[in-house]
């Protein structure tokens, strides 16, 4: 019974760090670099697909 019981807890922590990590803050350090501006040029035609 109490290997049941030891299972039962160890699935209960797995579960619960998963929950925790997945709404815990960000750890990335990605740099802020903001919005880019578009410097390439609009496709004025349309293009048919021929599948």
């Amino acid at each position: 019974m109490t290997k049941l019981t030891q299972m039962l807890r160890d699935a209960g922590q797995f579960v619960s760090e998963a929950i925790v990590r997945l709404f815990a803050p960000s750890d990335a350090s990605y740099p802020e670099i903001g919005v880019q501006p578009f410097s390439g040029e609009l496709r004025r035609k349309t293009v048919k697909a021929t599948w």
